[in-house]
């Protein structure tokens, strides 16, 4: 519906460079909304979306930020990246059934949706007519599945329960110990550099002429271990472990390089899936000691 877009693209295994908007956005003036992935799950990248945020301020333009893969899994919230509209879920990193979306809006953001005269309102799809929906005193816009709220409730207790920093450092630990294990195995990651590697997933490079889709069904047969592949351009190129939610533990990483270099061992990479292993252990007794 918007009157025009315009892409800036950069290559699948980098990240959008703040200061590219920025010039973007003084060339075009007339841009209102910027939109921004913050954790691109097919390339397992993260984009700054706190600078990228602060260059939309600066130009003001409204920002709109996907968080679906990141928030709860890492430091991130609305208010960090003056995001007018934040939208994630809970069945990601909360661990939660895949059915919910969770949207934080800003006073801006509210402002640019209620001066819309072309917008759903009276609709399910409308943000105004869950504006007040939270309140004990307004009722929902339609019936909801009551059984995914009870789930989502208890997904939150038990996320500050255990408290974000907590939950943010064990995303973090598993990541690092996939990643030292993929690389001590004689694999590239994806990412061009760890620095912009999402602590969510871990995107590994497929040595040359192995294609992940073989990859990923011997990883099935054999260890019954799933795990993802690319997408579009990336597909056949990578294979990505996820580290989210429940999964977010250290053992999944030691058993995520096991299997993956297993596969990648019978579909004929050369690959040292014993000197993986321990460097994986490694990693996670460091933090152990630390």
């Amino acid at each position: 519906y918007a009157k025009r877009v315009e892409e800036i693209e950069v290559a699948y295994d980098t990240a959008i460079d703040p200061d590219q908007v920025r010039s973007f956005l003084k060339e075009n003036p007339e841009v209102s909304v910027v939109c921004v992935c913050h954790h691109d799950t097919p390339s397992g990248t993260i984009n700054d979306i706190d600078a990228i945020g602060a260059v939309a301020a600066e130009a003001g333009a409204l920002l709109l930020v996907d968080a679906v893969s990141s928030w709860a899994g890492m430091p991130t919230s609305p208010s960090s990246s003056q995001a007018a509209v934040y939208v994630t879920g809970p069945n990601k990193c909360l661990g939660c059934p895949p059915s919910l979306s969770l949207v934080a809006v800003s006073e801006q953001g509210w402002a640019k949706i209620e001066g819309n005269p072309d917008a759903p309102f009276a609709s399910m799809l409308s943000f105004t007519d869950w504006k007040n929906a939270w309140k004990k005193t307004e009722p929902f816009p339609f019936t909801p599945s009551v059984a995914e709220i009870n789930g989502l409730d208890a997904a939150l207790d038990r996320y500050l329960e255990e408290g974000p920093e907590a939950v943010w450092e064990r995303h973090a630990l598993t990541a690092t110990v996939c990643r030292e294990g993929i690389k001590a195995m004689g694999v590239d990651l994806w990412p061009a550099s760890e620095d912009i590697a999402s602590p969510t997933a871990t995107a590994v490079r497929m040595p040359d002429g192995i294609d992940a889709g073989p990859v990923l069904a011997e990883a099935r047969a054999r260890y019954g271990v799933s795990m993802s592949a690319g997408r579009a351009e990336t597909l056949g190129k990578l294979i990505r472990i996820g580290h989210m939610g429940p999964t977010a533990q250290p053992a999944y990483a030691l058993l995520a390089v096991s299997a993956l270099g297993g596969a990648l061992k019978a579909s004929g990479a050369t690959v040292d899936v014993a000197a993986g292993l321990a460097a994986a252990q490694a990693a996670w007794d460091a933090a152990i000691d630390d």
